[in-house]
């Protein structure tokens, strides 16, 4: 499965609509915190020791920060306390008040009588529709929306007395100012023990625990686990340990109705289950230019390899695959090479085609010019060659999220955030975005 990118919003889909009940006031994390297909990155093997990025061819938190003041917090008036106050001098209040922007669509319309008590209210979207569901309550005094609104909708709000009635209107959450998330998993795929899981948001987040909290995630071994933000949008979780093979994670992002911090409103919640498959995990040794395979704790087959050569090392560490690919077109152009480099060569289509990095490196079928020294040299450009049995294993028995593990090549680690090179981060470091490793 390859793995998942954020998507631009469709503006003719159905935008969502918030539920009746509100959310929790306080989320549990989940013991272990995590799809639309993307095409494989572009291409080309690794980055030149240079350290420059290039194409390549081809889903434990610090103590929370103050959230801001909500309705009912201290020194703020809740939206019943302030209608109550209303009702009290006399007149009918309403909340959100007539014309209010950005109203939070999971929050509750409220209407709050004078010492006249409410005979009707009707809360109607402006351009026509459905009443929103409400309940009166005995003797008129209150009536409170039960029903969930829509996000970017302008709404008219009526209510009638035993001798008079009056109209609001306002409108709620509007398009600039919603948020929603991509998960880099899709559900019901089967993943490997080592996948990480990548939240992006379309918006900065400035509630970082506040996010935290709305993500649980369950199954997978119980394992505690830890979230890394690798930039204002993105955030990742893994656990302690990888993921217990043959299981089943469940992973729930309760993004709807949250700030994210400067009004910006999640449109909507993401669910997503996926199954964790048999532990496969593949070993790469420099020294002796072996691959070794095991599942499941078993050794299942060695094979020759050939990995960069001196002026293009492949870099070590723990790496994921992020996708597979039967074949793929290299091109020398993605590593900025031109006819007449010494390391430029032919575009090419390689076969049986594992990702490990963003920027480039992967596990696939040597040309039949580097079959003669697998085992024995080093002439690709950061790729880990194989020989056709052995690509095809990998290609055909690993899956998106096992780990291969690359050692003893003089190179650093790739950068955690180049794939996902996050089982390099000590637990004990990986919510600390300062720590910094072997890279």
């Amino acid at each position: 499965m390859p793995r998942s990118f954020p998507l631009p919003a469709d503006p003719s889909a159905p935008r969502p609509v918030a539920p009746a009940a509100l959310p929790g006031p306080a989320r549990r994390r989940g013991l272990l915190a995590a799809g639309t297909v993307a095409l494989l990155l572009a291409t080309g093997c690794a980055a030149p020791p240079s350290g420059d990025a290039h194409a390549g061819p081809g889903e434990p938190a610090g103590t929370p920060a103050a959230p801001a003041p909500s309705a009912g917090s201290a020194g703020t008036p809740s939206p019943t306390a302030t209608a109550e106050a209303a009702a009290l001098r006399g007149a009918v209040e309403v909340l959100p008040g007539d014309g209010a922007l950005e109203h939070n669509p999971v929050e509750p319309v409220l209407v709050h009588a004078g010492p006249e008590p409410l005979s009707g209210v009707v809360l109607r979207p402006a351009a026509g529709g459905a009443p929103v569901a409400g309940e009166l309550a005995e003797g008129g005094s209150r009536w409170t929306s039960t029903e969930g609104l829509a996000f970017d909708t302008a709404y008219v709000l009526e209510w009638t007395t035993g001798t008079g009635g009056g109209t609001s209107t306002f409108s709620t959450v509007s398009a600039a100012h919603e948020v929603d998330v991509r998960l880099n998993v899709a559900e019901g795929q089967v993943y490997g023990t080592g996948q990480v899981l990548e939240l992006r948001f379309s918006e900065p987040v400035v509630h970082r625990e506040a996010v935290e909290r709305a993500v649980v995630v369950e199954g997978g071994g119980g394992h505690a686990g830890a979230f890394r933000w690798y930039d204002e949008r993105t955030v990742r979780y893994r656990p302690a340990e990888r993921w217990d093979p043959h299981t089943e994670v469940r992973v729930r992002v309760e993004l709807l109705g949250l700030d994210v911090g400067h009004g910006m409103i999640g449109n909507a919640d993401v669910h997503r289950s996926f199954t964790v498959g048999a532990e496969h995990y593949a070993q790469v040794d420099n020294r002796t230019k072996t691959l070794t395979a095991w599942v499941d704790g078993e050794v299942v087959g060695t094979f020759p390899v050939t990995l960069g050569n001196p002026d293009w090392p492949s870099t070590t560490g723990k790496k994921v695959i992020m996708e597979q690919a039967p074949s793929y077109l290299f091109k020398a152009s993605s590593l900025d090479l031109a006819p007449g480099d010494p390391h430029w060569y032919e575009t090419f289509w390689a076969s049986n085609v594992s990702r490990l990095t963003a920027s480039g490196e992967f596990v696939h079928e040597a040309l039949p010019s580097a079959q003669p020294v697998l085992g024995t040299a080093n002439v690709s450009h950061g790729c880990i060659g194989m020989s056709p049995e052995g690509a095809e294993f990998v290609h055909d028995v690993f899956r998106p999220g096992d780990v291969v593990e690359v050692l003893h090549t003089g190179y650093p680690q790739a950068d955690p955030d180049d794939g996902y090179g996050d089982w390099n981060i000590p637990f004990e470091h990986y919510a600390d975005e300062s720590w910094h490793g072997d890279w």
